[in-house]
This record gives structure tokens, sequence and C-alpha cells, in this order.
């Protein structure tokens, strides 16, 4: 989130997501409040945020749902789309988007913070399920959650995908 906070995902907590600072103190985002309350089991959902963005990016496994919340204007947006079957993993992405795991697709959903989709990039690997991008921007590491298959695939992020 920041060089001192971290935003990590809650399970079953009505605050989908928290922030720790690096001294261990946890605090909420302020405008939660605003946004319909869920709460999500082990395995139901990953968050990541994007700073540049003022963005936290919750992933909804069962509802097939990308779900965007602007921290500072406290409005939210909700992402469906054919592409995004079992959203897992997300991180920011090249130009303030974010990619999203499609677990079931075995697929990278690349999406801007307006809600349409980019691009559906296949992964050669079963079940897509974690996903980051390396600090300089040039590299995207994947792993998935195939039992007995694990793997890690390490992508060049094109100019194109920027």
């Amino acid at each position: 989130m920041s060089p001192s906070h971290m935003v990590v995902s809650t399970v079953d907590d009505l605050r989908p997501a928290r922030m720790i600072s690096v001294d261990g103190v946890e605090s909420d985002f302020d405008h939660f409040l605003t946004c319909p309350v869920k709460t999500y089991g082990e395995d139901e959902s990953m968050c990541t945020y994007v700073q540049s963005k003022n963005t936290l990016v919750l992933t909804d496994r069962f509802a097939h749902t990308v779900k965007m919340y602007d921290t500072v204007k406290g409005t939210s947006r909700a992402v469906t789309n054919e592409n995004i079957q079992e959203p897992r993993g997300a991180c920011p992405g090249p130009g303030h988007t974010v990619l999203v795991c499609s677990q079931n697709n075995h697929s990278i959903v690349h999406l801007p913070f307006d809600g349409t989709i980019l691009g559906n990039y296949p992964v050669y690997i079963k079940y897509p399920y974690i996903i980051c991008v390396s600090k300089d921007g040039i590299r995207l590491a994947v792993s998935n959650c195939a039992y007995d298959i694990w793997k890690l695939h390490l992508y060049k992020i094109s100019p194109a995908m920027s």
C-alpha cells in the first residue's frame, strides 16, 4: 500500500480488508461504512491496493466479481464479465490498472478503474491464483493452486500492455 502500511484480506470479518502499519498497528478504511458489507470465508476473497488511484480492489471468488473501492471518495464499482471466472489474486498493473487471476478461465484479466476489460491473457498453468508485477514493471509472476502440479511462471510484460 505504501512504505509504511500494508493492506490485507480478512476472513470472517465484516471488514473485508484492513490496513496494518509496519509497527503492527491495525486500522480500517474510512469509507467501508458506505459500502455493502459482506463477510468472506477462507479463500473466498483477496485484495490489493493501487496507491496511485487510492483504490482498494477485492476479488469475490464465488460471485465472479472484482470490486473496486475508491478509499478517498467512498465510491465503489463491481465488475463482472464472462472473462472473470472465480477471480483470485490481484495486483496493480501497468498504467494505473489492475491485473486479476481468472482461475477458471486460466487467464489474467487486465482492468482499468472504469471496469472495462483491456485484455484477457491466457497463462499456461491450471488455476492461476497469485499474481504480482516487479517494481520496475517489466516482469509478471503468476503462481497456481492446482494440487500436485504447483507452478510459478514468469512473463515479460509487453510494451503494448502498458
